[in-house]
């Protein structure tokens, strides 16, 4: 929880919040002004939340802060806060995001601070892909049915035209770039043509210009068709790969497919469909209705439990009674029923054995629920499944654009890569020979350098002897410049080539863009008209539902509310009945005690008057009474003999002190020498 606590406030305190909080005072937030970061949090992501949560209803709050949740896709945490049951949880959940509870804010905050870029998309996209529910009995209607088909339809319609404006977006075509992209191509070009002006005028005197040029147009152009060559080869390599894969895929297919139908006749497919066809026809035709029969019977009786006023304790007990009464009634049949079902010799036991089928029919037409449950359960695991693999798919094609090896191509993968391991292994070899011989050239070289040193050395030397001193220092110099003007000629000649490459490249790929931009601007302007028509028609039909949804949220509130009053008195009249059955128990025992108690004290019989409770403390109180005598007068001798004591004690810390100080009167003599001993050979102090 600490953890997510720093990450909530190091996230508001950015912008565009700027809350500015630290840990302590973050924690000390009472409930509302949870909500409303909370609230600040959900405009941030969609701007019709933007508002003050003190001029909105409790209940209109909750149900958009619930609403937004829901179509964020948020899902509440299974904690000790809330309940393992459903509704309970729902309920649990609810109530705390109204009040502001920070175990149920607090996680909310972290889900949405660490997601904000995504969950903009989601709410964006959710204004027009939420579809509205319509009960069948509405959508029954054909005008209702038309109109709810083209409303899916637009939606399709929308799906698509998204998905291709994602695509257009993320593809880098976008017009702000081309427009920047063709002005610095044109700048580009004016700049290499102006270079291709100079170069002209720099090269006009110089010898056999145009067969030059020419020769460096074709080197160019085939150098440009061997570049095309080569991207061919490389996108038909790939290409070849990808139609292998897929070719592997398609095969692996099959061998699943011929496997699954393997010992496959007709007759066994036709079985195996008739069974789904029963199984579907007994959900349809008698799970279903059993369901809805039970639903309606229980809501007739909530309904009745709130028509019916509260029931006072009276009612209660009348109702116990029945209660109690029907209990008996229905066991006593039970015991009557077993009676004639162990009575085989009688002719009433052809029913025993019919019920005895009868229960057997009931059980297994339970099991015949519980597994038509199960599967349906298995059905709805299944598509969430599949579609938990489709999403997994289309974000590994995204990703990786390819789809994920198995079996014959995943082994072709392994071996594959052996291959570039034992080629890896192979380079590395060649790799470190290199290196060696590397230092052992180098070596050379430094040798080489030491001998070319001397004989530089000798050589000076001789031209100093012959008087041409500086000659091959000279002959070297003449020869760089020569070199140096072929080379400066030969970029030249490059120079022009590629400036005129430049120029033809440039403007072909400015017609290839604008050629590419003009049908995109044109698809794009339908479209951006038909994305405002689909908001408008989607705001209407998204406040309706909204208004629609509110209304039944606040209704099943205020159900739910009455019915957990009526099961508060309820309750709260059993704890009332049961402590007054409680008391009333214990009077009639203290009621029967003293009744008892009377009985023994009238007896004339003197052993009943002994067994009375009268008696019994008569005799604990005398016996109480002689004991407290007895302490009496412990106490007074123990308090003289204290007296005594304490005076004895007195008298002993008197001797204790006068030894005290006999014993430092001699300790200080004996230092000071001024001691003799008496005959007795008692110590005497000389004074």
């Amino acid at each position: 929880m600490s953890e997510e606590i720093k990450f909530i406030v190091n996230e508001l305190n950015k912008e565009p919040y700027s809350r500015n909080y630290n840990l302590i005072s973050f924690d000390a937030l009472n409930g509302e002004s949870l909500l409303q970061i909370l609230n600040d949090v959900f405009a941030e992501i969609d701007g019709k939340n933007k508002l003050d949560i003190r001029e909105e209803e409790p209940e209109q709050m909750a149900v958009r802060m619930l609403g937004m949740l829901r179509i964020l896709k948020y899902k509440p945490p299974d904690d000790n806060i809330m309940s393992r049951n459903p509704a309970n949880m729902t309920s649990n959940f609810r109530q705390g995001l109204v009040s502001g509870n920070k175990q149920v804010i607090y996680p909310i905050l972290a889900w949405l601070l660490e997601r904000t870029d995504e969950l903009k998309k989601r709410a964006y996209l959710a204004k027009y892909l939420v579809k509205l529910e319509v009960p069948a009995e509405i959508i029954g209607d054909v005008d209702v049915a038309d109109t709810h088909m083209k409303y899916e339809e637009l939606i399709d319609q929308f799906k698509s035209i998204h998905r291709e404006y994602e695509a257009l977006r993320t593809s880098g075509f976008s017009t702000a770039e081309l427009r920047r992209d063709i002005a610095a191509m044109e700048e580009e070009r004016d700049l290499v043509l102006r270079r291709i002006d100079r170069m002209k005028q720099k090269i006009e005197g110089t010898p056999n210009s145009e067969a030059m040029l020419s020769s460096a147009r074709a080197l160019r152009q085939e150098k440009e068709r061997k570049k095309e060559m080569g991207q061919q080869e490389g996108d038909l390599k790939s290409a070849i790969q990808l139609s292998e894969q897929r070719i592997a895929r398609l095969q692996t297919q099959l061998k699943d497919i011929r496997k699954a139908g393997m010992g496959t006749t007709p007759e066994g497919l036709l079985q195996r469909l008739e069974e789904d066809v029963n199984v579907n026809t007994y959900i349809v035709k008698e799970k279903l209705p059993k369901e809805l029969s039970a639903k309606e019977r229980y809501v007739a009786i909530l309904e009745r439990v709130a028509a019916q006023p509260a029931m006072g304790q009276q009612e209660i007990d009348s109702v116990n009674k029945q209660i109690r009464a029907l209990t008996t009634e229905i066991n006593k049949l039970n015991e009557a029923r077993m009676k004639e079902v162990d009575e085989d010799d009688t002719p009433e036991s052809k029913v025993g054995k019919l019920s005895f089928f009868r229960k057997n029919t009931v059980i297994i037409g339970r099991k015949k629920e519980q597994t038509a449950e199960r599967l349906n359960e298995l059905r709805g695991e299944l598509a969430n499944i599949q579609e938990d693999m489709r999403d997994k798919q289309d974000q590994l094609k995204k990703f990786s654009g390819e789809q994920v090896l198995r079996g014959e191509e995943f082994k072709r993968y392994v071996n594959k890569l052996r291959g570039k391991s034992s080629v890896y292994k192979i380079k590395r070899a060649e790799l470190s020979d290199l290196r060696a011989e590397y230092g052992v050239l180098s070596r050379t070289e430094e040798i080489l350098k030491s001998k070319d040193a001397q004989i530089l050395e000798q050589l000076n030397s001789v031209e100093s002897q012959m008087g041409v001193s500086g000659f091959r220092e000279t002959q070297e110099t003449m020869e760089k410049v020569s070199t140096m003007k072929a080379e400066i000629d030969e970029r030249k000649g490059q120079t022009l080539e590629e400036m005129s490459g430049m120029v033809i490249e440039l403007n072909h790929k400015i017609a290839e863009r604008k050629a590419r931009l003009a049908p995109i601007i044109k698809e794009l302007r339908p479209l951006r008209q038909k994305v405002q028509d689909l908001t408008v028609d989607y705001n209407d039909k998204k406040h309706t539902h909204d208004s629609v949804a509110a209304g039944l949220d606040t209704n099943l509130a205020k159900l739910e509310t009455e019915v957990k009053n009526l099961y508060d008195e309820i309750v709260s009249s059993e704890t009332k009945y049961h402590i007054l059955n409680s008391e009333r128990e214990i009077l009639n025992l203290k009621q029967q005690q003293a009744s008892d108690e009377i009985k023994l004290y009238l007896s004339s019989d003197p052993q009943d008057k002994r067994k009375s409770l009268r008696e019994q403390l008569m005799t604990n109180i005398s016996e109480q009474e002689k004991l407290g005598r007895v302490l009496r007068e412990e106490q007074k001798s123990v308090k003289d003999l204290l007296q005594t004591s304490a005076k004895q004690l007195r008298m002993w810390q008197d001797v204790v002190k006068l030894m005290e100080v006999k014993r430092k009167c001699l300790d200080a003599a004996r230092n000071s020498g001024n001691v003799t001993r008496n005959s007795g050979g008692e110590a005497l102090v000389l004074t």
